[in-house]
């Protein structure tokens, strides 16, 4: 059975703008008063017995994660009718259920997976609409008080999440378990996956908050390459996905300069590309494109990052199509990228 999350995540992120600019023009159906400022938007959602997900804007002052939203399903859900279909085929006929998710990765549950496991990638994808619809200024017209909470909650309890949640662990081991979480119950595919979204989560600045989180790119590497080939492409789709961007916070040299938070995980993994032996076409041709996409984000800059050097050192170790890189050793300019793109993908 097939499940293609990207669908779910596209029909929920255009709900939440409707759900968004509709939101002057009725009365809320939600905890509170109408009129008062918004101090909670909670996203529940339920996939075993029924798929739907419902939005509820809570008003209350100093509104507590108190599940009080389950009162206002019926006005606030929309179904999602194509995950209640692939977890009955899972639970009544044992069909495995391959899962396409937001980024592209895929992941398989059998009848060997939890209730969790289940939960997380449903509730994992809400998350990141919520989390992007914030970060896109989605809620600017919305009347939120100034602690507003965003809530992620599966109907039952199998997964919960807050853009409030309490700081994690305090001990190296401890927090190495958290990033785990119960990925080791997980089919392969599903470990990549779980291992490239901690990738993804230290690029976008949001494992920052532990002491314990700069080993966090590292152990995730280190994760992926026991996983071995199958995870070289998810991996390297991540760092596509960052290529256009820049790796420091600045362009003066003679400044100070900060590396951004992803330059560690996308330089990691093109390190572990590199020493992986994997010349697959795809791995070629996501390559070509990280270095199109990185050398189009350092032209004309003072300072260059790293990514076109090593995305270029993976073309020439694991394909003979491509020369040495030459790295100009003041500004990291990749000095012969022109050579690169003149070069013609490897025949297979």
């Amino acid at each position: 059975m097939q499940l293609d999350l990207r669908k779910s995540s596209k029909t929920l992120r255009k709900h939440l703008a409707q759900r968004v600019r509709d939101y002057p023009l009725y009365i809320n159906e939600g905890p509170g008063k109408d009129e008062a400022p918004i101090s909670q938007i909670t996203v529940g959602y339920e996939f075993d017995q029924s798929g739907w997900v419902a939005i509820v804007f809570d008003t209350r002052p100093q509104a507590k994660p108190d599940g009080e939203w389950n009162s206002y399903i019926e006005p606030n859900f929309i179904d999602f009718p194509d995950w209640i279909r692939a977890i009955e085929a899972l639970e009544e006929n044992g069909a495995a259920v391959r899962v396409t998710l937001p980024d592209g990765t895929k992941a398989s549950y059998d009848s060997n997976s939890s209730m969790e496991d289940l939960a997380q990638c449903f509730g994992q994808t809400i998350r990141d609409v919520l989390i992007g619809a914030q970060e896109d200024g989605l809620f600017a017209s919305l009347p939120l008080a100034s602690d507003c909470i965003l809530i992620v909650e599966e109907q039952n309890g199998h997964y919960g999440w807050s853009d409030q949640d309490e700081a994690g662990p305090t001990s190296e081991q401890a927090y190495l378990t958290h990033l785990a979480g119960n990925v080791s119950s997980k089919a392969a595919d599903a470990r990549i996956a779980h291992w490239v979204n901690v990738l993804e989560r230290i690029a976008a600045g949001k494992e920052a908050d532990s002491e314990w989180s700069y080993l966090a790119s590292d152990h995730a590497i280190e994760r992926l390459q026991e996983l071995g080939k199958p995870a070289v492409v998810p991996a390297l789709k991540f760092v596509r996905k960052w290529a256009s961007k820049p790796e420091f916070d600045a362009d003066r040299p003679k400044r100070k300069i900060n590396e951004l938070p992803m330059q560690t995980p996308t330089t990691d993994v093109l390190m572990l590309v590199c020493e992986s032996e994997y010349g697959a076409p795809e791995v070629e041709a996501l390559l070509r494109d990280i270095l199109r996409r990185s050398v189009a984000a350092n032209r004309g800059r003072k300072l260059w990052g790293i990514l076109p050097v090593w995305a270029a050192r993976c073309l020439w170790q694991l394909f003979d199509a491509y020369p040495e890189p030459h790295q100009h050793s003041s500004t990291n300019e990749l000095l012969n990228r022109d050579e690169y793109t003149k070069a013609r993908p490897t025949k297979r």
